[in-house]
């Protein structure tokens, strides 16, 4: 087993028989006939080899040493880890990829088993879907949300849409998912975006298939007032190309 245990460690440090030998004073076919199993050490080298790569004198000459047990891995932990990423729900995820796929399945009463989905700590799967912004249509104002951003909205029944009222929301209508700020008004729901070159969508609740409260927010980068300007820059190119498109 000792010379077992002493290839492995050459192996884990990465380490030659001649600088093996050299680091005890040993000669390189020495270091090999340990190796081999054709000689024993003497109980003083076994104990320098033991103390130096500090190992129990007992499991270098008798125990096979693990790759973990050399690297000081806690094998309990490595094999038995208490945390688990699967311990998280996965909540579904829409991406700018995603979208299409995900509102020809809704269309067809497909479940979001093929979406992919996100695990975050602290954030329940159940009931919530998770939304990529992919667009500038709510980047108006200090607070705006800009491309790459991720929001997560918990599910509101559809009998339920005037709690929505003031709140910002994710819609699925007309075959297109709109996030928004909503205004509700009887049979009827206006959403209202924080670019200023956006005009305000009207949608009847009957035309409504889907609706979300956004409850998480996830910054792709910090919004500095350096990037600021680029993004009221970028705003303004925007409301100048969607005003050129108007008849006039």
């Amino acid at each position: 087993m000792f010379g077992k245990n002493l290839k492995k460690i050459r192996s884990v440090r990465n380490m030659s028989q001649q600088e093996f030998a050299d680091l005890f004073d040993l000669k390189r076919a020495t270091l090999g006939a340990y190796e081999e199993g054709r000689s024993n050490p003497k109980i003083d080298t076994a104990v320098k080899i033991a103390n130096y790569f500090s190992i129990g004198l007992d499991e270098l000459l008798t125990t096979e040493l693990t790759v973990n047990r050399l690297l000081r891995f806690n094998e309990a932990i490595t094999t038995e880890s208490s945390y688990n990423s699967d311990s998280f729900d996965g909540i579904p995820c829409i991406t700018e990829e995603a979208k299409q796929h995900f509102l020809n399945d809704f269309a067809n009463n497909i479940s979001n088993e093929s979406l992919p989905t996100i695990k975050l700590p602290h954030v329940s799967g159940k009931d919530k879907m998770a939304f990529v912004i992919d667009d500038l249509t709510m980047s108006g104002g200090s607070n705006g949300f800009f491309p790459k951003d991720t929001i997560i909205g918990v599910t509101v029944p559809l009998t339920e849409l005037a709690t929505l009222a003031g709140e910002l929301s994710v819609i699925v209508a007309n075959n297109q998912i709109y996030f928004r700020k909503l205004t509700y008004n009887n049979n009827t729901v206006m959403l209202t975006a924080n670019h200023p070159g956006v005009e305000p969508v009207l949608i009847s609740t009957g035309d409504i298939k889907a609706a979300w409260r956004i409850v998480h927010v996830f910054r792709y980068t910090m919004h500095s007032g350096d990037n600021a300007l680029e993004q009221r820059l970028q705003q303004m190119e925007n409301t100048i190309a969607s005003l050129r498109q108007k008849p006039w």
